[in-house]
């Protein structure tokens, strides 16, 4: 037998879906977030560092099964990328939450259904 939350509960959990979606989407056009240090890809023209083919993060999304503009909202993430001291990591989802709200250092980059 499947528990079915109580509405507000529901209601609570799809606003933070869609606000995680937001900025998500909001940094993967470069209208938050931001320095590159540290990425190899630094200083090269062409598309955003965490877009372009074959960078650290270009391959993390890809091995993960990440979206930077998110997922449906039937679909929960089950883990995150974010970026600390220059490298690109996979941690939980609460984890890249907590960068998210200023909790832990590093930058949020994507949400991944892959296993943490």
């Amino acid at each position: 037998m499947r528990h079915t939350p109580p509405a507000g509960a529901a209601l609570a959990l799809a606003a933070v879906k869609a606000l995680v979606l937001l900025v998500v989407i909001a940094m993967a056009f470069g209208f938050i977030g931001g320095d590159v240090e540290g990425d190899d890809t630094a200083g090269r023209q062409g598309p955003a560092p965490q877009l372009q083919a074959g960078s650290a993060v270009s391959q993390a999304i890809r091995a993960h099964d990440c979206s930077v503009a998110g997922f449906d909202r039937e679909v929960e993430p089950r883990s995150a990328l974010v970026r600390r001291q220059g490298k690109v990591r996979q941690v939980s989802f609460d984890d890249g939450w907590a960068v998210f709200t200023g909790d832990r250092p590093g930058e949020l980059i994507a949400l991944c259904l892959d296993d943490y």
